[in-house]
């Protein structure tokens, strides 16, 4: 019994590799709700370390800096998962983790928890960026959807750790327990091999066949045609080695830039960080009958589901349908939350009727991004470029989503306070709106494709349409 169980592992170990690799994305969800639960405890003296209360502005700060070090982080990640690989720059991301955590539990002011912050940015900058490209070098092409999608289910894990932790231990404590994730991930994770795409880079042929060989648990000359066509595509990418002129002057590249550009943009723009951030202080504003704290939890275990759901059909619906399913699902939540809040805040007397509301609206908006533009993003991310170029284009990809975050999460309160949190919800609504139109004619389906079927059907210059099986074709 025990080899059978020894044995099945062994040929899943692609799975096992990719599960401990997203510890480090853990770790980024648990970074990124790290304000939900802290905030109330800075603007409590008896709670806080600090000797004052922070200001509006500084709680801004601290909520938004994050995004900051995120966007600094992707060139560095780039460059070091380019010169001494994908695993050498995961582990990297959770010395910053753990930095961070070293700076919150020594803290005594402000700019110490920023700096910290900061640091801690850098870290989800290093995971957003090496992880997808690191599963989708180890994983086969018919599960290569599926495994990639685990990047949004650990997220909502690492989310849903701060939401059910944070509210009901103290703010050292806090800290302390944060501390295990990244620790736990460095001792699973060291045991895990560099990926074959790797390696051929490098030259190192007989450690990547080793390497193949261990992730598929087959012998090694039962993975010799693989070997050859990662060979193969590694090797071409590298004579034609990218720069970042190449990122707009090859058709494929342009079209992937442009695809999953707009895509973490319109991630961005639903709305979905300034929700996680501070969930507890939204639903203090919508004055639900239930605590804040436990209906952050809900929303938490919502999100875990949806991303559970994401992974195991993925590849089966593809990336397209799931895409515009999302959009359409987030809008009509948003609408239903803007509307409550301009009932509110009017003071019908509908608004007391409606205080469900509040909870059903998130919890189906953060469904809803969870089953498509929270994962599929960074799908799409990890298995349209070539090896040559695939480091320098999640570098600017990721960047560009820490800015587009940094800038929401910064303004998010002041425009709330200037435009009210009705028409602050209905703009990420119509953002939303355009984000599947955007979906529905610029992106193209990679469900099954390996990367040279992927980077033909980039070269094509046909407009994608709609197939009837929903699944979009040329």
């Amino acid at each position: 019994m025990i080899q059978i169980v020894l044995g099945v592992i062994r040929r899943k170990r692609q799975y096992v590799a990719a599960l401990i690799a997203n510890l480090a994305i853990a770790c980024m969800g648990a970074s990124m709700a790290w304000t939900s639960p802290v905030e109330p405890k800075l603007k409590n003296l008896a709670e806080s370390p600090l000797p004052t209360i922070p200001t509006a502005t500084e709680l801004s700060w601290i909520g938004s800096i994050l995004t900051l070090g995120s966007l600094a982080g992707p060139t560095f990640a780039g460059l070091i998962a380019y010169r001494f690989g994908r695993k050498v720059a995961l582990l990297a991301s959770a010395v910053f983790y753990l930095t961070a955590y070293v700076l919150f539990l020594t803290a005594t002011s402000v700019a110490q928890i920023l700096v910290g912050r900061f640091i801690q940015g850098c870290g989800i900058g290093f995971a957003i960026t090496i992880t997808p490209m690191y599963v989708a070098e180890i994983a086969t092409d018919n599960r290569r959807g599926a495994l990639g999608s685990l990047v949004q289910t650990y997220i909502t894990l690492g989310l849903l750790f701060d939401y059910v932790v944070g509210p009901y231990v103290s703010y050292g404590a806090f800290q302390w327990i944060q501390m295990a994730l990244p620790i736990v991930f460095i001792l699973a994770f060291i045991h895990m091999p560099e990926t074959p795409h790797f390696y051929v880079s490098r030259g190192n042929y007989p450690a990547a066949m080793r390497s193949l060989a261990f992730i598929r648990g087959e012998h090694v000359s039962d993975v010799q045609g693989e070997f050859n066509a990662i060979q193969f595509s590694v090797e071409e990418s590298m004579r034609n080695r990218g720069s970042f002129k190449d990122l707009f002057r090859n058709h494929a590249n342009l079209r992937a830039l442009t695809i999953c550009t707009g895509v973490v943009v319109f991630q961005q723009l639903s709305g979905i960080n300034p929700v996680q951030f501070f969930a507890q202080t939204i639903f203090e504003k919508t004055g639900s009958g239930l605590p804040a704290e436990l209906n952050a939890i809900i929303i938490g275990i919502f999100q875990v589901v949806a991303s559970v759901v994401t992974a195991l059909i993925v590849d089966r619906v593809g990336r397209r349908p799931t895409l515009l399913a999302s959009a359409a699902g987030m809008c009509c939540s948003l609408v239903a939350l803007g509307t409550y809040f301009y009932l509110d805040e009017s003071g019908s007397s509908a608004a007391g009727s409606l205080s469900f509301l509040p909870v059903v609206s998130l919890v189906a908006f953060c469904f809803m991004f969870c089953s498509g533009f929270g994962p599929i993003a960074w799908v799409l991310l990890g298995e349209m470029f070539a090896p040559n170029i695939k480091s320098l284009a999640s570098s600017v990809v990721s960047s560009i989503c820490w800015t587009t975050s940094f800038f929401i999460l910064f303004y998010f309160s002041a425009l709330g306070e200037a435009i009210g949190s009705h028409w602050l919800f209905w703009m990420f609504a119509i953002c939303c709106a355009v984000a599947f139109v955007f979906t529905y004619i610029f992106v193209v389906e990679t469900k099954g494709l390996s990367l040279p079927e992927i980077q033909a059907r980039l070269n094509e210059s046909a407009q994608v349409i709609e197939s009837k099986s929903g699944v979009g074709k040329y």
